[in-house]
């Protein structure tokens, strides 16, 4: 498969929990669970108890529903351990008295 010459139009910043994850070849690795910094989280089915991770630095393409990475084959397993400590995105908390009503 030939990649495009020109940049995709969507960005790994477009990256959104459910889209498609697929390896060059087009084998289907699961659907992003989560995102952090450095890696992409993925079920194999979305109601999935054994989570994979994948480096971000192998995305290589991002289409509207589907991740494209370099590369052939799975995801690093995640062991259950490490669940509660993947980093994501958190929204800042609000202090009591900086509300106002």
């Amino acid at each position: 498969m030939a990649w495009p010459d020109m940049a995709s139009p969507y960005e790994r910043r477009s990256i959104i929990r459910g889209m498609r994850v697929r390896d060059e070849a087009g084998t289907f690795l699961g659907y992003v669970a989560l995102l952090s910094g450095a890696h992409i989280y993925v079920r194999r089915w979305p109601f999935s108890r054994r989570w994979g991770q994948l480096p971000m630095s192998r995305v290589r393409h991002v289409t509207p529903g589907t991740v494209v990475l370099e590369g052939r084959g799975p995801a690093d397993a995640v062991t259950p351990e490490l669940y509660e400590e993947i980093t994501t995105q958190t929204l800042p908390l609000v202090e009591p008295g900086a509300a106002r009503t």
